[in-house]
Order: C-alpha cells, then structure tokens, then sequence
C-alpha cells in the first residue's frame, strides 16, 4: 500500500485511530487517546495531510452528546465519542487504525456535530 492510499485509509470517516492530540490547553482532550476519524471524503481529497477527528474516552459522564462507540471499533472496553470536541490534527499524529464504526453510530455522532456547528442561532 502507497503511503498517501495508507494515510486515506487511515482517514476515511467511521475509522476508529489511535491518535496522539499532543499537548493541549484547559479542558482540551490531551495525549494520546482512540479518536474517531469525521472528516469527508470531500475534506480529504483538499486538504492533504490533515484530518478531523472526535477525541474518544472510556468516561461514561451520561451526557447525550457523549456516543458510544459501536461496531468493529477494535477497542476492548465502551468508549464514548466526545461530539462537543471536533479537531483538526495532522495525519502524522495517527498512530494505527483500530476499527470501524457502524453506519448508524457515525450518523448519530454526525448529527450532534452538526448540531454544534450549524444549528441557527435561537432568538434570546
């Protein structure tokens, strides 16, 4: 496999990685950590060399907009997608494909991004 048909493999959106965020500041997901790849097809044929990632944790906080992980995710115990914490991060930090995430996984995690980022502004 070419490097560049790895580094799209590695970045398709559902992929599970592992994922190094580096240093981060105030309540930012640090170090590494699963992660799972959101960026499009659209994104990734544009802009080479990064990805958009959802940091992952085991934390179980009850929150509606932490989603489980389902599918062949490759991780061993439950692990919730942090949808309030999308990244931008070079495809250099991702260290190994872990698995895959189920259709309907990835749409509920796409809808709450959505959500975040595009919902129209409510009147106050």
């Amino acid at each position: 496999m070419s490097t560049m048909s790895a580094v799209k493999s590695m970045s398709r959106a559902g992929t599970v990685v592992w994922a190094d965020f580096g240093t981060t500041q105030g309540r930012e997901q640090s170090g590494q950590r699963p992660a799972l790849v959101i960026a499009s097809t659209d994104f990734e044929d544009v802009v080479q060399g990064l990805t958009i990632l959802i940091p992952c944790t085991r934390k179980d906080r009850g929150w509606n907009n932490h989603i489980l992980l389902t599918g062949q995710t490759g991780l061993g115990t439950p692990t919730f997608a942090m949808t309030e914490q999308p990244r931008t991060i070079s495809t250099a930090r991702i260290q190994r494909v872990l698995g895959r995430v189920d259709a309907n996984c990835l749409a509920t995690i796409s809808r709450w991004t959505h959500l975040w980022m595009y919902e129209p502004a409510r009147a106050r």
